[in-house]
C-alpha cells in the first residue's frame, strides 16, 4: 500500500493538467473594447467581434479578428462596418461550418438607430457592402442577434422601440446570398414591452427566438419557426419561477432542434440574481423544470450565455460576484445532453484584478469550449477583450496506462480538495479536485475503459 501511495505522489509531481491562460483578442487598446461575440466553425477555428470606441475615427465601430483552433491569431483585427459616421455597437456574429460568417450590429440610420449586417467569406473578406436589415425605421432598432444555418441562410432578430414607447421583437430571414426571404415580422404577437431577443438555428434551418417580457413580474418567452419563417408554435413561457430583475436571455440549439434557454433572475431582488436554465425538445416541449446553474450564491450572478455542440452537450457562462457589491469574474459550468451537470461551476478568467464582464461562449464537438469577455485594465487602457480556450473534460485514466483503476483513485485521493491550475486529477478542469472528479472516475472505472 505504501508503495502505491508513493508512486501516486511521484506521478502527481510530474503530470499536470494544462490550462491555458487568458489571451488578448483586441490589438487596438485605446479607450474601451467590449460587447464581444464569438462564433466557431466545425474545425475549431473561431472569430470574435466587438465594438471599439473611437477606433474608426468617429464614435464607435465594429471590429473582428480570426483565430485558429489553438487560439493563435490567424490575422490582425479588421473593421466590419464600412460606414463610420456615428456609433456602431452591439455586434452579433454567426458562422456556417465552412467559416463563412455574418455580423449584425446597431448604428445610426434614416430615423434613429437601425440594424445593419455584412457577410464575409472564410478568409474574412467582405462579400458585399453592409446593408440595412430593418424595413420599418420609426423609433429605435437595437440589440440585434443573428444565427446562421449550415447552408449559409441566416436570421436576424432585434428589439424595436416605437416612438410611443412600445417594445416588440422583430425578425427577418435571408438566404445564403443575403437575399431577404420576405419582409420583417414581429414574433411577440403584440405583447407590450418585449426586449432583449436572442436566436438560434438548427441544422434544418428551423429557429428559436427567446426574449424577456418586461412587466410587473418579468417572464422569459420563446417561439419556434421553420426555415421559411412560418410559426411552429405560439409564444410560450420558459420560466416556471417568477423573477424581478431585467435580463438578457440566451438560447442555443443542437443540430436536431432541441434547445436550452438561460437567464438570470431572483424572485425578490436583482442584486441576488442567480443563473437559471431549462431544456426543451425540438417541438418546444419542456424536458423538465428550470434549474439553477450557479452553486455560489453570495453575490449577483448575471448575463448568462449558452452554447450547445453536435452531441447536445452544453456549457453556460456568466459573470458573477464573489460577494455582494464585489468585483466580477467569469464562471462556467458544463452539462450533458440530458441536462446533468458535468462537475461544478468554475472560474474561467485567470486575471482577477478589477471587473471581468459580459461573456460569450462557443463549444466544439469534443467538449472543449471558447469563452470571451471584457476585462478592465488588463490591456493597459480601460476595457479590452480577452478569452480562454478551455480544455475538454479529461479522461479519468489519470496515469495514462490505458485503464481506470485503483492507481487512478490514488492519484485523485492525493490531490483531494486541492485548488489551482496544475492538478492532474482535475477531471472536470474546474480548478479543484472534489466529489465531481470522484464521480467521473467512478463512472469510467465501472463502465467504459480508455482505448
Amino acid at each position: 500500500m505504501k508503495g502505491i501511495w508513493l508512486s501516486a505522489f511521484l506521478f502527481t509531481s510530474i503530470v499536470v493538467a494544462v490550462v491555458q491562460a487568458d489571451f488578448q483578442i483586441n490589438m487596438h487598446t485605446t479607450y474601451d473594447q467590449g460587447s464581444a461575440g464569438i462564433a466557431a466553425d466545425r474545425q475549431g477555428g473561431f472569430i470574435v467581434v466587438w465594438d471599439s470606441y473611437r477606433q474608426d475615427g468617429d464614435s464607435g465601430g465594429v471590429f473582428a479578428r480570426r483565430f485558429l483552433a489553438d487560439a493563435v491569431p490567424a490575422a490582425d483585427e479588421f473593421q466590419v462596418n464600412s460606414t463610420a459616421t456615428g456609433n456602431q455597437k452591439e455586434p452579433s456574429i454567426a458562422m456556417d461550418p465552412t467559416g463563412r460568417f455574418v455580423v449584425a450590429w446597431q448604428g445610426p440610420g434614416p430615423d434613429e438607430e437601425d440594424i445593419f449586417a455584412r457577410l464575409f467569406d472564410p478568409n474574412c473578406q467582405p462579400l458585399e457592402a453592409e446593408f440595412q436589415v430593418n424595413e420599418h425605421i420609426e423609433g429605435e432598432q437595437v440589440v440585434p442577434s443573428v444565427a446562421m444555418s449550415p447552408d449559409g441562410a441566416f436570421v436576424v432578430v432585434w428589439e424595436s422601440r416605437a416612438p410611443q414607447g412600445r417594445r416588440s421583437i422583430c425578425t427577418r430571414l435571408y438566404d445564403s446570398s443575403d437575399t431577404p426571404i420576405g419582409g420583417q415580422f414581429a414574433v411577440d404577437d403584440g405583447q407590450f414591452d418585449c426586449r432583449y431577443p436572442d436566436v438560434a438555428v438548427d441544422d434544418s434551418g428551423n429557429f428559436a427566438v427567446v426574449w424577456m417580457q418586461d412587466r410587473s413580474t418579468n417572464a422569459i418567452f420563446a417561439r419556434l419557426y421553420d426555415a421559411a419563417g412560418m410559426a411552429r408554435t405560439d409564444p410560450f413561457q420558459v420560466n416556471t419561477a417568477d423573477f424581478r430583475s431585467v435580463t438578457r436571455p440566451a438560447v442555443a440549439t443542437d443540430p436536431n432542434g432541441s434547445f436550452v434557454v438561460a437567464w438570470d433572475g431572483h424572485p425578490d431582488l436583482a442584486g441576488l440574481d442567480d443563473i437559471h436554465a431549462r431544456l426543451f425538445g425540438p417541438d418546444g416541449t419542456a424536458l423538465g423544470d428550470q434549474f439553477m446553474v450557479n452553486t455560489a450564491t453570495a453575490g449577483s450572478q448575471d448575463y448568462p450565455q449558452v452554447a450547445v455542440n453536435e452531441k447536445g452537450q452544453f456549457v453556460v457562462v456568466w459573470q458573477g460576484e464573489s460577494e455582494p457589491g464585489g468585483e466580477t469574474d467569469i464562471f462556467g459550468r458544463r452539462y450533458s445532453s440530458v441536462g446533468e451537470p458535468i462537475g461544478g461551476e468554475f472560474r474561467i478568467n485567470t486575471y482577477t484584478a478589477d471587473d471581468q464582464r459580459y461573456p460569450d461562449v462557443a463549444i466544439r464537438q469534443d467538449g472543449t469550449f471558447l469563452a470571451i469577455w471584457e476585462s478592465y485594465g488588463q490591456d493597459g487602457s480601460r476595457y479590452g477583450v480577452f478569452g480562454e480556450n478551455r480544455p475538454q473534460v479529461a479522461t479519468a485514466d489519470l496515469n495514462r496506462d490505458g485503464f481506470v483503476d485503483f492507481l487512478d483513485f490514488c492519484l485523485l485521493a492525493a490531490q483531494w480538495r486541492q485548488t489551482g491550475a496544475s492538478l492532474s486529477a482535475d477531471v472536470m478542469y474546474d480548478g479543484i479536485v472534489d466529489e465531481h472528479d470522484f464521480a467521473a472516475l467512478c463512472r469510467d472505472w465501472l463502465t467504459v475503459q480508455p482505448q
